[in-house]
């Protein structure tokens, strides 16, 4: 069992929830796309929570839908890759909390890894929605320079 104390004074639990008085508000699912020892980061729009910082792709499940089912839906919207059931890999589900103004927000998040095949990387053409502003594809290593989201270097290191 571990818990981890995460930049910003949040917690990342797994796992099992080892958060005191867990209360999620949502749940999110996000996958970290790997292609050629690289992997897609993008960057979110400044007005958006977490503005101007790095993440994978993903988002909040949406009534009725899996964490699979959410995750390839938020990776087409997000990037316009199409990923499908069999290229993802489940990771892990993990708890969060982390503090906000006025309470702590906590969040119930399912990561998944896919590995894209070595195809022309110009296959892959990353289509950005509102949400983001800019993507890159970098080795994993070199993202500790990134203003990436809080706990995105502690996800990094369970893949």
């Amino acid at each position: 069992m571990t818990l981890i104390a995460l930049e910003e004074e949040g917690l990342m639990s797994f796992p099992e929830i080892l958060i005191d008085h867990f209360k999620p508000v949502y749940q999110i699912a996000i996958c970290y796309i790997h292609y050629n020892g690289k992997i897609l980061l993008l960057k979110r729009h400044h007005s958006s929570s977490s503005g101007n910082r790095w993440c994978a792709p993903g988002g909040k499940l949406e009534n009725g839908e899996t964490p699979l089912q959410t995750v390839i839906r938020e990776v087409s919207e997000e990037t316009a890759i199409q990923l499908n059931a069999k290229q993802l890999d489940f990771v892990q589900t993990i708890y969060i909390r982390v503090p906000q103004r006025k309470a702590e927000k906590d969040s119930i998040l399912h990561l998944f890894k896919a590995t894209l095949p070595k195809n022309p990387l110009t296959e892959y053409t990353v289509v950005l929605n509102k949400e983001h502003t800019d993507y890159l594809w970098i080795n994993p290593q070199e993202c500790n320079m990134l203003n990436m989201i809080v706990g995105g270097k502690a996800l990094l290191q369970l893949l």
